[in-house]
Parts: C-alpha cells; structure tokens; sequence
C-alpha cells in the first residue's frame, strides 16, 4: 500500500473555508482504480497546517491518478501554493 501526504499551511482566514470545501468535497478521487481512501487532518496551532493523506492499492495506482484530468481540477482548486508532497510505502502495521 502506498500512503501520499500533501502538507500545507493556509492562511489563518481561509481554514474554516477550506474545512468546509473538503467536507464537501467532489469525491472525483474516490471512483479511481486502486483509491483505498482519504483522511484531512488539521493541526490545533493559531494558524493550522493541513495534512491531506490517501491511501493507494500501488505506485502505479497513484501515478494514474495523478496524470487524470480529476487530479488537474483537484490540483486547480487548491488553494495552497506552498504545499509539500511526499510518498511512502506502508511496511508494517
């Protein structure tokens, strides 16, 4: 299983905005081959960071997501330019 972190810190101004747009979010992701699942975690700071973690069946999985055009408007609509993105291979649970 492959786990995909994006990391960022919005402006203060814009987190209960941007809590409530992943609360509602398009659920484009969901219907992709291999998607296993999504968490957004928030962080208690005055100014939160964000963690958007999903969950892949593979690499290769994760690779198709992330060349789709679903990916494109997800990517369009974010609102950090700032965000860090990480990859990691689950070795034991």
């Amino acid at each position: 299983m492959i786990v995909a972190i994006s990391r960022f810190r919005p402006p203060t101004e814009q987190a209960e905005q941007l809590v409530a747009r992943f609360q509602d979010r398009s659920r484009l992701v969901d219907r992709h081959e291999g998607f296993l699942g999504l968490e957004v975690l928030r962080s208690f700071e005055r100014q939160p960071e964000f963690l958007l973690v999903t969950r892949w069946r593979d690499r290769d999985a994760l690779r198709a997501y992330l060349q789709s055009p679903d990916f494109q408007v997800a990517k369009a609509a974010s609102v950090a330019d700032d965000s860090t993105f990480a990859m990691y291979e689950v070795v034991g649970q």
